[in-house]
C-alpha cells in the first residue's frame, strides 16, 4: 500500500508544481471573491453560447488581481446593460489584458478597448476612466447583442470588426485573421472566468438533466 506523502515533503519533491498549485488557488481567490456573489444574482445564460464545447484560456494571476479591482463597476454596468459578467471579463482579458492605459496600433483605449468613435458613440469622454470604459463597452456589446439576436460569436465579431463587416459578410464571423482569433480567445476567456466563478454542476444534477431532456 503506497504511503500517504505530506504537503511538506510533496513541496520538498515537486517545487514548481506545488507552487504552481497555490498561485492557481491565489489567483481564483482573489478573482472569485470580488465578483463570484454579484454574478450569482446576474448569472444570465448567454445566449447560442455553446459554452461547454469553448475551449478555456488561461487566466494569469496577475490578470485576475488587475480585473478584480474594477469588480463594482462590472457588476453594475452588468446588471444594467443586461450583459454577464464572464462576458464583460472575457472581452476585457483578451483586448487589454485589465490594463486601463493600453493603447493598440489602431488607436483603440483602456480596458476595452474603444475607438474614439465608438467611445463617441456610447457617451464615454474619457476612455482611460475605467468605470467609464467599461460602462461604454458594456453598453456596445448589449447593442451588439440585440442587433444579432443575442448571437454571441456574431456580437464579438461586430465589436472587433465592426457591425458593417459583419453584415457585409452575409452575418457571419468575418474571413480576418484578427477576428477569426478574437472570437474564441474572449470565449475561451469567458469560459475559464464561467469555471472560476460558478461551482461545477453536480454529476447527480447532471443525469437529471439529461433524462428531462
Amino acid at each position: 500500500m503506497d504511503k500517504k506523502v505530506g504537503s511538506t515533503k510533496l513541496a520538498a519533491q515537486y517545487p514548481k508544481a506545488f507552487e504552481k498549485h497555490q498561485e492557481a488557488k491565489k489567483r481564483d481567490r482573489s478573482f472569485s471573491e470580488a465578483l463570484t456573489n454579484q454574478s450569482k444574482g446576474n448569472a444570465k445564460a448567454l445566449p447560442h453560447f455553446p459554452a461547454h464545447k469553448a475551449r478555456p484560456k488561461t487566466i494569469t494571476t496577475a490578470q485576475a488581481q488587475r480585473l478584480a479591482r474594477y469588480a463594482p463597476v462590472i457588476k453594475q454596468s452588468a446588471a444594467k446593460h443586461q450583459v454577464p459578467i464572464e462576458l464583460i471579463c472575457g472581452v476585457i482579458l483578451q483586448e487589454s489584458s485589465a490594463n486601463p492605459r493600453a493603447i493598440s496600433h489602431a488607436g483603440a483605449k483602456g480596458l476595452m478597448q474603444l475607438m474614439p468613435q465608438t467611445a463617441r458613440r456610447f457617451g464615454v469622454a474619457n476612455s482611460f476612466d475605467p468605470a467609464q470604459n467599461i460602462e461604454g463597452g458594456t453598453k456596445y456589446l448589449r447593442w451588439l447583442l440585440d442587433r444579432y439576436d443575442g448571437n454571441v460569436e456574431l456580437a464579438l465579431a461586430g465589436y472587433n470588426a465592426g457591425e458593417a463587416n459583419v453584415e457585409k459578410h452575409g452575418n457571419r464571423v468575418p474571413p480576418f485573421r484578427e477576428t477569426r482569433n478574437y472570437v474564441p480567445n474572449v470565449l475561451g476567456y469567458t469560459r475559464a472566468v464561467i469555471d472560476m466563478l460558478r461551482p461545477p454542476t453536480p454529476p447527480s444534477t447532471l443525469a437529471m438533466r439529461d433524462k428531462l431532456a
